[in-house]
């Protein structure tokens, strides 16, 4: 059998093309080192991984993560591509390779890891860079702890993977995706779900309108808006939106598409959609205030969105527990108003609702 050495080999190409020896002074780890001895025994240790791991690559890896988050999922060596959690572990030793692709991942490391991006060792505690690639030198046992709400990983060369019991993000966003009311933004990484960046005005207007189940009359309307700074993807929306008083723009003919919604802004939007708040409401001031005196949100939720930053991931959680809430009036869910307006089946919600298995923030 052909051994898969392709790491170890693009290592030393990258390598070889550094010119200056490293010192005390300098970052760069010396050339001498890095091809002779390093080379050498990184390339031997994960030969010895891929032979011993040959039964794990071929049958598989389910990556559903059990009921409590808690348990650890064995470790493989083919090429993962996963959206982790706040403090999800990936840990390892020699040869296992890492590049985070979005949000936040820690080195926690006794030992040398190398960027070989950079061509530079790095420290334990740092947080590591997007788009450059992690190794693990020899007689070195790490671990990558994911530092945000959501981070997407690309890793190979086996480790083993502790789950958290934080929120599942992910789990939620593909919920949503089934009941379509989330979708990617197309970006290729982690599906496009992008749960580790801001949300913007324009994102948070689509998914009031689909939380409403007014998305197909949106595409379908005729009205027209004074905003010169909206692109036609987003054009229907904004249309219907600023016709039906929903939404108006940040200053004279800009809705300011691209600019970020805050929690406060986004809660208001549920708020409307729920009943709780009504058009023409000016002062979002108190939205989440008023969400955790109705019971949309919960003393922890509430002690989140007012804290820290609001992120895609957010947008999913709060838009997810929603589907729970009564409307206003009404002894029906929002998701039961949904299901009845034929915007998701009782068994789309059924479905959607048995990925997710991590607990509310209480």
């Amino acid at each position: 059998m052909t051994k898969p050495i392709a790491l170890a080999l693009g290592l030393l190409l990258c390598l070889t093309a550094l010119t200056a020896a490293g010192n005390g002074e300098d970052p760069l780890i010396s050339l001498s080192y890095l091809t002779g001895d390093f080379s050498a025994t990184l390339d031997a240790a994960i030969s010895a991984k891929l032979d011993a791991s040959d039964e794990a690559i071929r049958a598989g890896w389910s990556q559903t993560p059990p009921s409590d988050g808690s348990a650890e999922a064995p470790g493989i060596s083919g090429l993962v591509e996963r959206t982790l959690k706040e403090g999800d572990v990936l840990s390892g030793s020699t040869g296992l390779s890492l590049t985070p692709l979005g949000g936040d991942v820690r080195l926690d490391a006794a030992g040398a890891v190398v960027d070989v991006t950079e061509g530079a060792e790095v420290s334990s505690g740092q947080l590591l860079r997007q788009n450059h690639r992690y190794i693990v030198a020899e007689d070195a046992a790490v671990s990558f702890v994911v530092a945000s709400p959501a981070a997407v990983v690309s890793y190979e060369g086996g480790g083993t993977l502790a789950l958290s019991l934080a929120p599942d993000y992910y789990a939620m966003s593909c919920a949503l995706r089934e009941l379509n009311l989330f979708q990617g933004s197309g970006s290729g990484i982690g599906e496009g779900f992008d749960l580790y960046k801001a949300p913007s005005r324009g994102e948070g207007l689509v998914m009031f309108l689909r939380i409403l189940g007014e998305e197909e009359q949106a595409l379908a309307s005729g009205g027209g808006h004074p905003f010169t700074d909206v692109p036609g993807w987003l054009d229907p929306y904004v249309s219907w939106a600023y016709q039906r008083g929903y939404a108006n723009g940040i200053a004279a003919g800009k809705f300011g598409c691209t600019q970020p919604i805050s929690a406060i802004e986004y809660e208001e939007f549920l708020l409307r959609a729920l009943g709780y708040s009504t058009v023409g409401v000016d002062d979002y001031s108190t939205s989440l205030e008023r969400a955790l005196a109705c019971g949309a949100l919960t003393a922890g939720e509430y002690e989140v969105l007012r804290s820290g930053g609001f992120l895609r991931a957010h947008v999913a959680y709060i838009s997810y527990y929603a589907l729970d809430m009564p409307v206003n009036g009404s002894e029906n869910t929002l998701a039961q108003r949904l299901t009845a307006a034929e915007v998701m089946t009782e068994e789309q919600l059924v479905q959607a609702r048995s990925q997710v298995n991590s607990s509310r923030i209480s």
